[in-house]
């Protein structure tokens, strides 16, 4: 695992567990970090997240909350190579984008507040028919962008094979540590596939749409998370660069 990753990971990890000693939770992330609240809305605004060389990592602070028996919530994030409108960084950076194709994973922390399971599912995007009449489950994008007028997204059948890298985390934190009685250690979800890739395409970006779908497990005592909210960072991360033809 390259350093700076690793260390990215175990600043969130220990995070989780700044506050536990005195009987709350504090989070702590980058000031610039973009902040989400989920909704299930069919028509929805994707929160985006930024890959633009194959050095680069990008993350997302999200809450789940007020989740009801029975009810799934969603969030849609977009994962780009596309220089922001207001980047203020290198002033050749959209040509350094130009020349990077890379693959990137997608992590995912989460405290325990909640019984409820996070899938991530690729998003398909579909061409609006003449008529406008879309399928049940569509989702549209709320925003300026001219595609959201022409485009419809769709879930695909299959989430995103995911690993469990919670035990393997927690030991990069807290070491031999018994850590019973800390609060909100942290779940560490990993997701990782092939089709995960950004490069620059007859003059054209990549858009990677994911929806993050928030289910309840197998309970029966709803009315103990009544009061209860789950924190959630997504953090992509660029990998090592694959080669491109000249």
């Amino acid at each position: 695992m390259k350093i700076k990753k690793k260390i990215m990971i175990i600043i969130i990890l220990a995070a989780l567990c700044l506050a536990a000693g005195g009987g709350t939770l504090a989070w702590y992330l980058r000031e610039d970090v973009k902040q989400a609240q989920t909704t299930g809305a069919e028509v929805m605004a994707p929160y985006n997240l930024y890959l633009m060389n194959p050095n680069a990592k990008d993350s997302l602070k999200f809450a789940v909350g007020n989740l009801h028996p029975g009810e799934v919530k969603h969030t849609v994030i977009c994962v780009s190579n596309r220089v922001p409108e207001n980047y203020d960084g290198e002033d050749n950076m959209s040509e350094l984008v130009k020349d990077s194709e890379f693959n990137y994973d997608l992590q995912l922390v989460h405290t325990e507040n909640l019984a409820v399971d996070y899938a991530v599912y690729p998003l398909e995007r579909k061409q609006i028919p003449a008529g406008g009449q879309l399928p049940d489950g569509a989702i549209c994008m709320e925003g300026d962008d001219p595609a959201y007028k022409t485009y419809y997204w769709m879930k695909q059948a299959s989430p995103i094979k995911g690993s469990d890298h919670t035990e393997k985390m927690r030991k990069e934190v807290f070491g031999e540590t018994d850590i019973t009685d800390i609060v909100n250690a942290g779940q560490y979800l990993f997701f990782d596939d092939n089709s995960m890739k950004l490069a620059y395409n007859n003059g054209t970006y990549e858009y990677d749409y994911y929806l993050i779908e928030v289910t309840w497990q197998d309970i029966s005592d709803f009315d103990a998370y009544k009061k209860e909210t789950d924190l959630v960072y997504v953090v992509v991360n660029a990998k090592q660069p694959r080669p491109t033809e000249r």
